[in-house]
């Protein structure tokens, strides 16, 4: 179940109650997790973990929309297949969860998310989000 991080629902509350427009994305963008981001996108991939790492378009060069299905029943699922460089790090690297930001470094993360089952990475690993693989919910 994806969850919204703190600063979307604070988005959504000003929005909703006094009127200030959502902050819109021109992309978005998937990063990796070794842990639980929270509300605030902690414990994100580092580049000292995972040397050739970078977050993934979801629209891949597409209009903004085109990288997540229409909601149905208050979910989205993302309509690509996302795939990340190989993994070059020195040590296996265990990723938990999955977020969504505007940017493709820095930023605010917006929704995140665990995976259904963590996976841990070994040098030459290739990882990849099948299409429909992320299920970003209103629950």
């Amino acid at each position: 179940m994806a969850a919204a991080s703190d600063q979307t629902k604070q988005d959504v509350i000003n929005a909703v109650l006094r009127g200030i427009p959502l902050p819109l994305p021109t992309q978005t963008w998937i990063a990796l997790h070794t842990g639980d981001p929270g509300g605030a996108g902690t414990n994100e991939v580092t580049l000292d973990q995972w040397p050739g790492y970078l977050r993934r378009h979801a629209e891949q060069g597409g209009a903004i929309g085109s990288g997540w299905s229409a909601a149905v029943d208050g979910e989205s699922k993302n309509s690509n297949q996302i795939t990340y460089p190989s993994y070059n790090g020195e040590l296996d690297l265990t990723v938990t969860h999955w977020s969504v930001f505007y940017e493709s470094t820095g930023g605010t993360m917006r929704i995140h998310a665990p995976l259904q089952t963590a996976r841990t990475l070994k040098t030459g690993d290739v990882f990849v989000f099948d299409i429909n693989a992320l299920t970003a919910s209103q629950d």
